[in-house]
């Protein structure tokens, strides 16, 4: 009759050999745990440099493929760039900047950066809602607008449509991170030009993008549809989005420090290997004595396998810990106040994935070696 009916009492018992060697079992799972640590670190410092880096990048300069083009904003050009905007077969937004109207803070008669809008712009620049609901294009008897975080501090605004006006209050619908620390609204152009018109000092630009790697063809088909459309641009139309470069930086980084996380771990590895294989001696009586009483050698052989995961999971635990408790102190200091999200979920699994991983590594060849050891070493002495 075998020994090891079911897998419960089998890792019971490796339970129970891991805590009667407990002080070999801390050797090998210290380690270990600089090597997990090291890994999980980087898959941290992936998803904080996504949240620091990247995203503010999306918000600003939009998603990757990001095109922009540029002209003179007077009625027939924003005619022209808002067909334009509903003709293009991807994602399109129509911006007017440098605009006279002026919002300012109740308060303290701060100024702040106007933003006019019309078309999918939180599609191309991916604006979270903090609060509230983003603006529509209808107009509204008091004009309705979005605001960035920096601009929703400054209290009560107001908005001079045109130079001379009498300043009008506003309704703040949502507050949103645009990725600046600058004050900044966000108005819908339609909301706008009922009040003001359009301004021949303002500059129109229209940014596209289309789920097409081809950059050069997105180029030369927005460009070709601004022309067709009767729309007189600046320019050729420019690639706006640095997404692809910086995600590129942030893998080669990621890659070089996995590789050398991965030297640290096998040290960890060859430690679990040389504390398996030394007491392999001192257990011969113990394998010997499970074979004779019906555990076969697959029996041993998971035994001792199983001792190395669980070895392993505990290291990678410990370091998944560790980790967290950095993650929540050092890095709002590190990253100049920054207040960090949730802690990544995948550090956690990836940690876990390769601490049982290393252990089982570390395990394979004692394993083994306890697997073929001969049933008469029971005998000796």
């Amino acid at each position: 009759m075998r020994q090891f009916k079911s897998p419960g009492p089998l890792f019971g018992s490796a339970l129970q050999s891991i805590r009667s060697k407990a002080g070999r079992a801390a050797l090998s799972c210290l380690s270990l745990v600089l090597g997990v640590l090291s890994i999980v670190v980087v898959e941290v410092a992936s998803s904080i440099a996504a949240q620091v880096v990247l995203q503010p990048a999306e918000l600003q300069q939009g998603r990757s493929n990001t095109w922009e083009i540029t002209a003179q904003a007077t009625p027939q050009s924003i005619q022209a760039a808002s067909s334009v905007m509903r003709q293009w077969p991807g994602d399109a937004a129509l911006l007017v900047t440098d605009q006279s109207v002026v919002v300012h803070a109740s308060a303290t008669g701060q100024h702040l950066q106007v933003n006019t809008y019309a078309g999918r712009l939180r599609s191309i620049r991916p604006f979270p809602v903090l609060h509230g609901k983003w603006p529509t294009d209808r107009p509204t008897l008091t004009p309705a607008l979005a605001v960035n975080k920096a601009a929703s501090a400054l209290g009560d605004l107001r908005i001079q449509p045109t130079p001379g006006s009498p300043s009008l209050p506003v309704h703040v619908s949502a507050v949103v991170d645009d990725g600046s620390s600058t004050p900044q609204i966000w108005i819908p152009l339609q909301q706008l030009r009922s009040r003001a018109g359009a301004e021949a000092e303002a500059t129109i630009h229209v940014i596209a993008r289309l789920d097409d790697n081809h950059a050069a063809s997105i180029q030369s088909r927005l460009n070709s549809t601004s022309d067709a459309l009767g729309l007189k641009t600046n320019g050729a139309a420019q690639r706006v989005d640095t997404v692809d470069e910086l995600a590129a930086t942030l893998d080669t980084m990621r890659t070089t420090f996995l590789i050398v996380g991965g030297v640290t771990l096998l040290v960890g590895v060859i430690g679990i290997l040389n504390i398996g294989l030394a007491t392999l001696s001192e257990r011969a009586e113990e394998f010997a004595l499970r074979r004779s009483l019906g555990a076969t050698r697959g029996d041993v052989a998971v035994l001792v396998l199983a001792e190395s995961m669980m070895i392993g999971l505990l290291g990678a635990t410990t370091a998944s810990g560790v980790s967290w408790a950095l993650y929540k102190t050092a890095i709002p200091v590190i990253a100049d106040g920054v207040e960090p999200d949730a802690f990544p979920l995948q550090a956690c699994i990836v940690g876990l994935a390769v601490g049982a991983g290393a252990g089982l590594l570390g395990g394979a060849i004692p394993a083994l070696r306890a697997a073929r050891l001969p049933i008469a070493v029971v005998m000796r002495a």
